[in-house]
């Protein structure tokens, strides 16, 4: 994606903090940092992949952005307003723009509502048609364009599948016409047959209706189909931006890496490189020191353990948090 494009949604050192019971009596709460400063741009018509291990806080970035949860500090900068300091009655005009769809389709949709009502109940909220009969229309339009039809309108959740289910929220999300969709693991309570399924519906919406996706996903294969752009978190923090080609052919941190490692070959007599993480993943609750994968990463410097690495562009468009690429800065620092 070129950099020379204005961005149609920007996330600036957004932090996102929250306050841990100690489980001493009298004891002071202690701060888990979901979020650590997370930056990146998203442009129009593009799908950004987020992905990292459970833990890392990229279903916390999902839910910031579009506002489910307030971020502690930082920007989410879209249609040129800063939308984290926006008041929940300032936000519902921008709310039909950034929509969300959730991991699992079933805890999602309310047992109580027929699809219909489901769907419809976006447009109710925001006054977009009152006219009941042209919302019926609306309603089917869009459960045909999501691969159903009017035999599902009346139906309950518990009647579906996990896919159609699916395909309801995600209708759901269309219905108010957005421009940004963040996607949470949207596939990965699926199963693989149906996954593939759900990822053609997502391409073909997306050309369709020029949606932007952020996609967020654990699943390596499913981020490689589906993405232009890749992200990689690590405890709060991206440590790996750039094309999603790219991050398979020229991966630059140790964490993505090892990630990659991971993956299982094709074949039994397929042999790859492995580069295993020693050591454990360190807790978010309290100040971390340095770079979070300094006390598992191989190439690990003095510098590492004292001062967090930046995300810096390295080279066109692919910028990484390591002090491997930041040679002459580390020069300076010893």
């Amino acid at each position: 994606m070129p950099e020379t494009k204005t961005p149609i949604l920007q996330v600036k050192n957004l932090r996102k903090d929250y306050k841990i019971r100690s489980s001493k009596l009298g004891g002071k709460p202690r701060i888990l940092h979901a979020l650590s400063g997370v930056s990146l741009d998203v442009y129009e018509g593009e799908t950004l992949g987020v992905i990292g291990e459970s833990g890392c806080g990229k279903s916390t970035l999902g839910k910031c952005i579009v506002q489910l949860t307030r971020a502690n500090s930082g920007e989410v900068i879209y249609g040129g307003n800063n939308i984290c300091a926006l008041s929940n009655s300032d936000l519902r005009p921008i709310r039909k723009e950034l929509q969300m769809v959730f991991q699992d389709p079933y805890s999602s949709l309310d047992p109580r509502f027929t699809t219909r009502a489901a769907i419809e109940e976006p447009l109710l909220i925001h006054r977009m048609e009152p006219n009941a009969a042209k919302r019926r229309e609306m309603v089917l339009s869009i459960l045909r364009e999501v691969g159903l039809d009017v035999q599902h309108m009346h139906r309950y959740p518990h009647e579906f599948s996990g896919g159609q289910r699916q395909r309801i929220s995600v209708a759901r999300a269309l219905v108010l016409e957005p421009k940004v969709i963040v996607c949470d693991e949207p596939v990965s309570a699926l199963d693989v047959s149906v996954q593939a399924q759900v990822l053609n519906l997502f391409s073909s919406l997306q050309k369709q209706r020029n949606l932007t996706y952020l996609f967020i996903s654990h699943d390596l294969g499913v981020i490689k189909h589906i993405s232009d752009r890749v992200a990689i978190m690590y405890l709060g923090t991206v440590v790996e931006l750039c094309g999603a080609h790219e991050i398979y052919q020229n991966p630059l941190h140790p964490y993505t890496k090892a990630l990659l490692s991971a993956i299982p070959p094709d074949s039994p007599f397929e042999k790859g490189k492995q580069l295993p993480l020693s050591g454990e993943i360190p807790s978010p609750i309290g100040d971390l020191i340095g770079c979070p994968l300094a006390g598992r990463c191989p190439n690990r410097m003095d510098l590492c353990t004292q001062t967090r690495p930046a995300l810096t562009e390295v080279f066109p468009g692919h910028r990484v948090a390591c002090f491997l690429y930041h040679k002459e800065e580390y020069k300076e620092e010893t």
